[in-house]
C-alpha cells in the first residue's frame, strides 16, 4: 500500500509545471525504486546522478560552514537536474526539469508528502524506530 501511494505521489510531483521526470534512487546503489521517466535515458541519467551525491559525500566537511546540504542542483546546457537525499532514508530523489521553468523555493514543501511515505516504509522495514 506505501508503495502504491508513493508511485502515485511521485507521478503527481512529475507533472509540477516545468519537470520532465522524477525518479526515485537508492543513495547506497545507484538502483532505480521507483521513476515517472518515459525514457530509458532519463532513468540511467537519473542512476548516474547517484554520483553527484556521492561526490558531495566525499567533499561535504568542506562546506559545513554552509549548514547542511538540501539538494545539489546542476545546470546543464539543456536542462537541470536535481538530486535530493532525504534525511531518515538512502533514497534519492532525482528530477530533471526545463531550464528556468521549476519554482524551486516552494520545492520542499511539494516533496514532503514523498518524504513522509519513504519514512513510513522505512519504518514498515524495520529501518527506523
Amino acid at each position: 500500500m506505501i508503495y502504491q501511494a508513493l508511485d502515485s505521489e511521485l507521478k503527481l510531483l512529475a507533472k509540477t509545471p516545468g519537470v520532465i521526470a522524477c525518479v526515485l534512487v537508492s543513495a547506497d546503489t545507484g538502483m532505480i525504486f521507483l521513476s515517472s521517466a518515459k525514457s530509458d535515458q532519463i532513468d540511467v541519467m537519473a542512476e548516474a546522478a547517484r554520483d553527484y551525491w556521492v561526490l558531495h559525500q566525499k567533499n561535504g566537511k568542506v562546506f559545513e560552514a554552509l549548514g547542511s546540504v538540501r539538494n545539489v542542483f546542476i545546470q546543464h546546457e539543456r536542462a537541470h537536474l536535481s538530486v535530493q537525499m532525504f534525511g531518515h532514508s538512502s533514497m534519492l530523489l532525482v528530477t530533471i526539469s526545463r531550464l528556468r521553468s521549476v519554482d524551486w523555493s516552494s520545492w520542499s514543501a511539494n516533496t514532503k508528502k514523498i518524504s513522509e511515505l519513504l519514512y513510513k516504509l522505512d519504518v514498515s522495514n524495520g529501518k527506523c524506530e
